[in-house]
């Protein structure tokens, strides 16, 4: 049996954009034959729906890095998230440095109010300019989420410790200056926190074995015959390249992914996703 862990957001789908129709009639092609395909992604799992409403069928789900996974026709399953008091020195962290910041829980996304922003999208506006239309579609598109799609509250923290039940999953950071980046992540990391590059200019803050590669390990002990594979093209996917059997990396990842590949498949915006599968899971040469 075969097991396919696949990335979305740059590798299934470009941002913003349409899935190549190959892809899911891959998905459809693998499951049929009694393979597994898994969605493994950075997306909340309340993120997943539209992407899921456009299979033919189902598929499993693993979420938020490793936080959580769905399997077809069952609840989600919540493995790891952060502590309030690891939410809260974060938070205060980051708010003493003027660091835009959000937390994912598994009920939605919560951040401080939009306006207090305004700053922080101009200039990641102007970082993202050097790529073109492809930058500015990538901003139109994170506002536009911020703005509409998230919860806005005065204090993310006292939000949280009024709802003991909701579980933060992650703190996502936006961050326009590469050297703040660096400076992040080296502060930030520790025994009780994990840090790692998700997106441009972006950055994740989990639960240690909230990552990729632990999420994979622990799948596959439902299937210790089968032969995992994973798909992926940035950083937060090489805990998982390293984890599978075989590293696939499609032609428009991060020069780090590739380096780890065993095949480079061709890049998202072409259907590499399903392109990979048909060539060497379904109709292999």
């Amino acid at each position: 049996m075969n097991v396919v862990f696949c990335d979305i957001d740059g590798t299934f789908q470009d941002i913003g954009g349409d899935i190549p129709a190959v892809n899911f009639d891959a998905i459809e092609a693998l499951q049929k034959q009694g393979d597994h395909f898994v969605f493994i992604s950075g997306r909340g799992y309340d993120q997943l729906h539209e992407i899921l409403g456009m299979l033919k069928g189902d598929c499993d789900v693993i979420f938020s890095n490793g936080a959580g996974y769905r399997l077809m026709g069952e609840e989600p399953v919540y493995r790891a998230w952060l502590s309030l008091e690891k939410c809260q020195e974060a938070a205060t962290f980051l708010e003493q440095r003027e660091i835009f910041y959000f937390i994912h829980t598994d009920e939605g996304i919560i951040m401080k109010p939009y306006e207090l922003y305004t700053n922080h999208f101009t200039a990641l506006r102007e970082t993202f300019r050097s790529m073109g239309e492809i930058g500015t579609k990538i901003m139109d598109f994170k506002e536009k989420f911020f703005k509409e799609e998230c919860l806005h509250v005065e204090d993310p923290i006292e939000y949280l410790q009024a709802h003991p039940e909701l579980k933060a999953l992650k703190i996502e950071i936006m961050e326009a200056s590469n050297e703040e980046l660096d400076y992040l992540r080296a502060a930030l990391n520790g025994e009780d926190t994990y840090v790692f590059s998700s997106y441009f200019q972006c950055l994740e803050i989990v639960n240690p074995i909230s990552s990729k590669g632990h999420a994979v390990n622990h799948f596959m002990t439902e299937f210790p015959e089968g032969k995992s594979y994973g798909i992926g093209d940035g950083e937060n996917d090489l805990a998982m390249l390293e984890a599978v059997d075989v590293a696939v990396a499609v032609e428009n990842a991060k020069e780090s992914v590739k380096q780890q590949a065993d095949i480079i498949a061709p890049e998202c915006l072409e259907g590499g996703v399903g392109q990979f599968i048909f060539k060497h899971l379904i109709n292999p040469a």
